[in-house]
């Protein structure tokens, strides 16, 4: 066979495109890889499949997949960029998208730039996938991969940790990342989704300090988790562990922007880098963000 893998979120890296090449290579089929369908010899390949990581890359997944299916190929789509526009989707191409992880290739035993070592969380007080009235959710992680952890014990190490909640999963889960990750080697490893303030405790900041972390990563996205992130930063100050190394992802919109400047503001106080970014629901694909509050979409802008 001869398969065509399109990643529709290029440049970026796109770990379910890497995982079925492997999986295809598996069976014997020779691998392609493009950002796009081409027009010309489509008639070469005997299946394509498209991923979009996020949800404004569905356009060229959409365009992709109308290619293919023009020239009568056998057509997969899916990542999770797909999630909230399931529909929009199957209108458009009348192919249902594989939002959630793909069991054929989820355990892909590779040698990845980056991995999970477990799927789900369980932060079920967490407004991000539960928004306040009249929000829309951004976070599609409980309702794609489960309100609880499923562990992956035998995965092989990368670079980059993608896992969604580290710090709240299983101490021996997390020792065990630590092992196998540090026996690897890697000058640098970049714990992606970072840490979550309500459930890190001294004895995580001792156990992932072991590792040559790119920067200490967690949230601070609404003044009621104050108290939790102030622990979170005592614990990394009786750590030893630099302020300038913690990187604090600071959401926007989500409370009136007196609010969402204040939390910035601590950051800066505090010595450590605020990453601000733009509320998306998981169904926008362009124009105009939503805003909320006193927010204009020109104001978040700035604000950025």
């Amino acid at each position: 066979m001869n398969v065509l893998l399109i990643n529709a979120s290029a440049p970026s890296y796109n770990l379910a495109i890497e995982k079925a090449r492997h999986y295809w290579q598996a069976k014997k089929a020779t691998v392609h890889e493009a950002t796009s369908v081409p027009k010309l010899f489509i008639e070469q390949f005997d299946l394509v499949w498209v991923s979009a990581i996020f949800s404004w890359h569905v356009p060229i997944l959409i365009e992709s997949a109308l290619t293919a299916l023009e020239a009568k190929i056998p057509t997969e789509v899916g990542g999770p960029g797909t999630f909230g526009l399931r529909d929009v989707i199957k209108a458009a191409t009348g192919l249902l998208p594989q939002s959630t992880p793909d069991q054929r290739f989820e355990r892909q035993r590779a040698a990845l730039k980056a991995c999970f070592w477990s799927r789900g969380c369980p932060a079920k007080n967490c407004t991000l996938g539960f928004p306040k009235l009249g929000a829309l959710p951004i976070c599609s992680v409980p309702v794609m991969e489960g309100w609880k952890f499923t562990l992956y014990p035998d995965t092989i190490p990368a670079p980059v940790i993608l896992d969604n909640n580290l710090s709240a999963l299983p101490r021996e889960h997390q020792e065990l990342i630590v092992e196998k990750t540090l026996a690897a080697c890697f000058p640098i490893v970049d714990a992606n989704s970072g840490f979550e303030p309500r459930s890190f405790r001294n004895e995580t900041a001792t156990r992932w300090k072991r590792l040559p972390l790119k920067a200490w990563r967690f949230a601070y996205d609404e003044l009621a988790e104050l108290p939790a992130v102030l622990r979170m930063m005592e614990i990394l100050d009786d750590a030893g562990i630099s302020r300038k190394s913690r990187h604090i992802y600071c959401l926007a919109v989500n409370e009136p922007i007196e609010a969402c400047e204040e939390r910035v503001r601590l950051i800066h106080e505090v010595g450590s880098l605020p990453i601000v970014q733009r509320r998306r629901p998981l169904h926008w694909m362009s124009g105009p963000l939503p805003t909320l509050h006193d927010w204009t979409e020109q104001s978040l802008i700035d604000f950025q």
